[in-house]
This record gives structure tokens, sequence and C-alpha cells, in this order.
């Protein structure tokens, strides 16, 4: 059985604009999506887990996050279209803070299955190019483990795979940056094994400390 983990990139300067960024390359990381970058790498260590592959959203921002782990692993960083980020339509480059009046907007926050105007993605469309891809690494390589970097709805679409999208009170798990989802590919499909949000909530402590 193959072991998917999934991380979403650390901050990036468009992040700390609440800017979406879905046009390549992208806004770099922020100093301390660099410094979340490193800790990933340390989690993975920690946890005595070594990739066989690293694989990355071709973004700035997630080739960024995934350097650090890349090294530790003495691998080489693989790029796969199929992790980029959420097509957002008209919405690109605009600010989430100047549209909290827009009822798509929010429609689109609290279900990410209602799509943004203007030939943007739906959560299903990220989830079958998600899919496709695992389908294709697990036929490569069915008993590895796999690190993939990839975006906030990469991540959203993995935890639909395993009815685990939602909380018990109905409301959208948060996947802040650097959360990692971990899936573990069995003959029946994928099972969640954990949603780990602990680098955001180190840094975040350590910011205002």
């Amino acid at each position: 059985m193959a072991d998917f983990f999934l991380v979403r990139h650390g901050e990036s300067l468009a992040n700390l604009d609440r800017r979406f960024d879905a046009t390549l390359p992208g806004a770099p990381l922020s100093p301390r999506g660099l410094r979340q970058a490193e800790l990933v790498a340390d989690w993975f260590d920690a946890r005595d887990l070594r990739p066989s592959l690293v694989i990355a959203s071709p973004f700035t921002r997630t080739r960024q996050t995934a350097r650090p782990l890349q090294r530790q692993a003495g691998s080489r960083l693989f790029l796969a279209d199929l992790l980029r980020e959420t097509a957002v339509g008209e919405w690109d480059g605009r600010s989430s803070l100047d549209m909290m009046d827009d009822p798509a907007y929010l429609a689109w926050r609290d279900d990410p299955e209602h799509a943004p105007p203007g030939g943007g993605e739906r959560l299903s469309d990220v989830a079958a190019r998600l899919t496709m891809l695992l389908e294709r690494l697990r036929r490569l390589a069915p008993d590895a483990q796999l690190a993939l970097f990839t975006h906030q709805h990469g991540l959203r679409a993995a935890l639909s795979m395993t009815a685990g999208l939602r909380d018990e009170t109905g409301h959208l798990r948060p996947v802040p940056n650097c959360a990692i989802v971990h899936l573990r590919w069995q003959d029946d499909g994928p099972r969640l094994i954990d949603l780990d949000q602990s680098i955001h909530q180190m840094t975040r402590a350590a910011a205002a400390g």
C-alpha cells in the first residue's frame, strides 16, 4: 500500500494580502513561509519518514516549500501540473478582503463546489485531477512513501476522497499553510490516516510570542 503525504505550501506573500494567486509562477514564500518549509523537513525526519519521491506543483511557493525535504531525502524534485493551484477565474489577483459583500465569493468560501466565475474550478474538478495523479503514482510505486506539495484545495480534495472534508459540525476542516494530509491507499481506495496542523500552530505561536 502507498502512503501519500500531501503538504500545503508555506505562507506566501500573496497569503499575507489574502490575494488569489492562481497564475504561474505565483508569489514566493514569506520569511515565515521559508521557516515553515524547513519545519516540514523536520516533521518528516522526526517520524523517520523518507519519501522515495518528492513532487510539487509548479508554482514558486510549492517548489520552495518542497526544497528542504527534497534535499534531506537526497532525491530530485519532480513537478506535476496536476497539483497546480485551483483556477479561480475572474478572481485571480483580487484580495478576498475586498469581496466580503460578494455573494458568489461567500457561497464558494462555504462550499467549494460553487465554481468561481469566469472559468474557475469546483473542488470536484481538483479532486478529479488529484485522483488521476495518485492512481498513476500508486501503480508506479505501490508500496512507497510519497510527498506531494500542493495548495489549499489540493488538501481539501484529498480530504473529500475520504469523507474527511467537514468536521462533525459540518464546517470545512481548516487546512492552513503547511498542513499535512496523510492518505494510505489500500485495495479498497484511500483512507485518511491523519490531518496534521502542528507546523502552522507552532509558527503562529512563535509569531505571537
